[in-house]
């Protein structure tokens, strides 16, 4: 008799699985695009390579205060079968949300930030009243953040994908528009970009909102009589336990990315590195983060598709992807995009390229990094997820640190580091999940 797994991957091909996969893809490239947009915008108003380096670390620090809630995607997802866990978690996206946007605010705080900015990243002094403005504006970032991510994933579980999309060009627009407005007013860079990103959350944690009650998402499902699914935690304690590995690993990701900002800013080419990383990495964000969703597509289908039909959708994804960034990196029509991203700043340009060119893999890397966290993911074996990104971000940070001091430019050194910690973190994914499976 053939297994209900082996019927089901018969059934659902590769096709079936792109063309799910696609709409929730573009959510991400949606959202990544607010960042090169942002870039070339401003790169075009007055003290443009202080004000993108400032606004890179700003950023960088945000996205560690929201890192916490990340993973509330998965979760949401991952718990939705079960009214009693939708509850818990629902709890407790309130409570962390609030607490990681009430930190944001108190670090922007003068007296703090001198302390963690200043003094602990060594942020350069004429980009410090910057980064700590986009901070300040910054401040309900996290709490958006947390509330549409558990939207979000309650959207995904009941196959509404497309709301999703509609809500990321939402942010877009949102993003756009203020930029729009704020060059043709000529607002100050800082103000202008901080603005334009904590809308661009607001707004489309909005529509997302609004999209799940108009599909009924929302509505608690009957108790489930699956034994698996009865497992799944049904108090806020019990979801604490089950996220708190999810939380650190994202943690100690971002938390390396600030760390990174700081390594870089100790290099010998201090402004023009923090100014060409912050512009090169939107770019490859933008492309990188197209294959994210992966994961989501195999926490979803790991029983009902094979694992190998699982891998061979996601080679395809992280090729094509690369594909598109080794076309950014080394054509002719790459160099134009690259010269209308940052203007006619030479400098930045020429530090840009090599950095394309090294992190042409980075799709690739990505998306077979979250393909082999989706089978731990499914499996529940979240603390292997967060033991992997221990040992990428410390091999980050160590082969930075490493060619940083060894005279290196902070971007090319930047660039390196990555893929070496992504090719680290992978290899502990896969040597894993190899049980899972």
């Amino acid at each position: 008799m053939k297994s209900p797994t082996s019927e089901s991957s018969k059934s659902i091909t590769l096709l079936d699985l792109w063309r799910e996969f696609l709409p929730l893809s573009l959510s991400d490239v949606t959202m990544a695009c607010g960042d090169p947009l942002q870039t070339t915008t401003l790169a075009h108003l007055p003290d443009a390579r202080n004000t993108i380096a400032a606004v890179g670390i700003a950023r960088s620090i945000a996205i560690f205060f929201e890192s916490p809630i990340i993973m509330i995607l998965h979760a949401s997802n991952a718990l939705a079968p079960n009214p009693d866990s939708r509850k818990a978690l629902w709890r407790f996206v309130l409570l962390a949300g609030s607490g990681l946007s009430g930190l944001l605010f108190l670090l922007a705080v003068p007296i703090v930030f001198s302390v963690v900015g200043d003094g602990w990243l060594g942020i350069p002094p004429v980009l410090s009243p910057i980064a700590r403005q986009v901070l300040l504006l910054m401040g309900p970032w996290a709490f958006a953040i947390a509330w549409r991510r558990y939207f979000q994933g309650l959207l995904i579980y009941h196959g509404r994908s497309k709301a999703i999309a509609t809500a990321s060009l939402w942010r877009l627009g949102t993003i756009a528009v203020i930029l729009g407005v704020g060059f043709w007013q000529r607002v100050p860079g800082g103000l202008l970009a901080g603005l334009a990103m904590v809308s661009g959350a607001i707004v489309e944690a909005i529509v997302v909102t609004i999209a799940a009650r108009r599909y009924r998402v929302t509505e608690l499902p009957a108790p489930p009589t699956d034994p698996k699914l009865q497992a799944l935690p049904k108090n806020l304690p019990e979801v604490v336990k089950f996220y708190i590995p999810l939380a650190n690993s994202m943690m100690v990701v971002w938390g390396g990315r600030v760390l990174l900002m700081g390594v870089i800013a100790r290099s010998q080419d201090s402004a023009l590195a923090l100014a060409a990383w912050t512009a090169a990495w939107g770019v490859i964000t933008v492309i990188s983060n197209s294959t994210r969703m992966v994961q989501q597509i195999i926490i979803k289908y790991r029983h009902q598709v094979s694992d190998t039909r699982l891998l061979k959708f996601t080679l395809t994804v992280g090729l094509v992807c690369s594909l598109v960034l080794f076309i950014m990196s080394g054509t002719p029509i790459g160099n134009t995009i690259v010269t209308a991203f940052v203007g006619d700043d030479r400098d930045l340009v020429a530090t840009i390229k090599p950095v394309l060119q090294i992190c042409t893999i980075i799709p690739l890397l990505v998306a077979l990094q979250n393909a082999t966290q989706g089978f731990l993911v499914s499996a529940g074996r979240t603390g292997t997820v967060n033991l992997s990104t221990w040992l990428g971000t410390g091999t980050l940070l160590f082969v930075a640190t490493l060619m940083v001091n060894a005279g290196t430019s902070g971007a090319i050194s930047a660039a390196i580091a990555m893929v070496f910690a992504l090719s680290i973190e992978i290899s502990c994914l896969f040597f894993k999940s190899r049980s899972t499976r």
